[in-house]
């Protein structure tokens, strides 16, 4: 069993955590962090790793500033915002210049210096790379090192409580024991605690 790469913790971060110290259920575990990562990544809308991202088509809106599908955007690689040349589903498009807007980096917003996007599907698309440069696989940047901590202690207790109640627990809906495939009740899942975390790293919906 394999970590992904865009896991949110490591193997020996989730047994410290969870106080184990035998290599019996590592398969287990391991599952259960890739899981619980991608559950993470859907409730929060995004994804965490540091990635690059090529010509996402964004729906003008009237509004000066259109918000990114990912964030935070790494200010050290380019950053490309093009408008389509016609308001019909042309292939062509033309690169905004950059001193015609501004990147707000942190929250993934791109908004114009005068003016609007206009209000026409799927004109725009941006080419960008964010996310935070964690490394599971090298021994590099956790994410408690990078000041997101809170969303692996996070990802910590969801998989301590899956591999604690897995056999008994009414928040597993189902269970395959082959690849221990495990789909869970959001609702029951999250405690309070929990939710106040992941909301916080959560997409917004718009402006």
């Amino acid at each position: 069993m394999a970590l992904l790469s865009h896991s949110l913790t490591t193997l020996n971060r989730a047994k410290s955590f969870m106080e184990i110290g035998g290599a019996q259920d590592d398969d287990l575990i391991t599952s259960l962090i890739n899981m619980v990562s991608d559950f993470a990544e859907s409730y929060c809308d995004r994804r965490f790793l540091e990635t690059a991202y090529s010509n996402e088509l964004y729906d003008g809106n009237a509004f000066d500033k259109i918000l990114l599908k990912q964030y935070p955007i790494s200010s050290s690689e380019t950053f490309t915002l093009q408008v389509r040349d016609s308001a019909d589903n042309s292939g062509s498009f033309t690169t905004i210049p950059a001193q015609d807007y501004f990147i707000k980096y942190a929250q993934g917003i791109v908004q114009y210096v005068n003016g609007s996007f206009a209000d026409i599907p799927q004109h725009y698309r941006a080419s960008y790379t964010a996310g935070y440069a964690f490394d599971n696989d090298g021994g590099g940047a956790t994410l408690e090192s990078l000041s997101i901590g809170d969303l692996e202690y996070a990802i910590w207790k969801l998989i301590t409580a899956a591999y604690k109640n897995r056999r008994v627990s009414p928040n597993v809906v189902s269970e395959s024991i082959g690849d221990y495939s495990v789909t869970f009740r959001k609702q029951v899942m999250i405690d309070e605690e929990l939710r106040a975390i992941l909301d916080k790293y959560r997409r917004p919906s718009g402006f």
